[in-house]
């Protein structure tokens, strides 16, 4: 059986495609997914869908005149009988893609929606609410990453799944091996405070001129903390700035990092001072790796799992953070991870629920 998913782009710091990988990795060895996009980046996924059995279709940007052409008709076509269903992450796109998939055969469409918003992009924040407007009639079964995130593409909380951005909770259980080999690779001591974050630069929604200015008061309290910012590439304006604060030496930009669930035990704390999320995948595995977190009070509560987590307002001071480090608990980490799959988290258990969709 193989499933259609349709996504943006596929990135690797697109926090939907990890979500969709990591949902692939979790299915039934004879369902495979196959991935179409239109929005080309630098560095993608393509090698990890690959490897998983997945192939890779590109599509022209969507828009207005999509509706009469027949890339998406000629596509469905020559796959007819290939699909089982449609699982589209973009649920503006449901009008476009879910009338042309059942007139070819497909016989599900899913939409799944990951933000509480309808574009960044100014631009295109109008377009993509009145295609929504019938995306609740076109599909036939309605996914959303969180309550919030489905209200507002939604509506009615009668009308959706609530499908979490699950994560493989044993893979970042603490242990003190990981914590040492992080350590030892960054040249850090064992008692040194290292504060985490995971999140890409572009586009600007994870605030990491903030981020810095958070870290750089927290220096003035602990002269010789570490910022690690995986997933973040350096960018001319993010180095300005962390050379005018004074912090460039011990903050560190890590980009792409295909071993998150050990980086994360090497850190103390975790800040995600972000202007606004769907569900923050990062702050799942943070509080899986039994990492304290301070996250703006803008990402929705539902990712609060744990109850060593701090909300804050990112109109405060930076050193109103900074004051916050000195309050977390120094507590055991390594049966964090539990909680959090006990809470609904484990990407195996949240899995069968599409497997439910796909083979009904």
């Amino acid at each position: 059986m193989r499933i259609l998913h349709f996504v943006p782009d596929i990135g690797v710091a697109n926090g939907v495609m990890s979500v969709v990988l990591n949902y692939f990795r979790a299915m039934p060895e004879d369902i495979k997914f196959d991935v179409m996009y239109f929005k080309e980046c630098e560095r993608d996924r393509r090698a990890d869908i690959e490897a998983l059995g997945g192939r890779v279709f590109k599509m022209n940007t969507p828009g207005i005149n999509s509706f009469v052409s027949s890339e998406l008709d000629g596509f469905f076509e020559e796959h007819r009988d290939e699909y089982a269903a449609v699982h589209i992450h973009a649920p503006y796109m449901t009008c476009l893609i879910a009338p042309k998939a059942k007139k070819h055969g497909i016989k599900k469409a899913a939409a799944h929606c990951h933000s509480t918003w309808y574009s960044l992009k100014p631009k295109n924040e109008l377009r993509n609410r009145i295609f929504n407007v019938p995306t609740r009639f076109l599909a036939d079964r309605l996914f959303a990453c969180g309550r919030d995130a489905g209200r507002f593409w939604y509506g009615d909380d009668r009308n959706f799944t609530v499908l979490p951005n699950a994560v493989n909770c044993s893979a970042y259980a603490f242990t003190e091996e990981k914590k040492a080999a992080v350590r030892a690779e960054f040249g850090l001591t064992p008692n040194q405070l290292v504060i985490g974050h995971v999140g890409r630069v572009t586009p600007p929604q994870k605030n990491h001129p903030y981020l810095l200015r958070v870290f750089s008061e927290i220096k003035k309290l602990y002269p010789d903390a570490m910022l690690l910012m995986a997933g973040a590439e350096e960018t001319d304006e993010l180095r300005e700035l962390a050379a005018g604060l004074g912090i460039s030496d011990s903050a560190r930009f890590l980009g792409r990092r295909s071993d998150i669930p050990q980086l994360l035990s090497g850190m103390d704390v975790f800040v995600f001072p972000s202007f606004k999320e769907g569900l923050p995948v990062s702050v799942v595995e943070a509080q899986a790796a039994g990492l304290p977190v301070l996250m703006s009070d803008t990402v929705t509560d539902e990712v609060c799992i744990t109850d060593n987590i701090k909300r804050l307002s990112i109109e405060a001071d930076p050193s109103e953070w900074a004051k916050e480090i000195e309050k977390v608990p120094d507590g055991p980490r390594a049966a964090a991870f539990e909680k959090v799959r006990k809470c609904g988290w484990d990407i195996a258990d949240c899995a069968n629920t599409l497997v439910e969709f796909y083979e009904g």
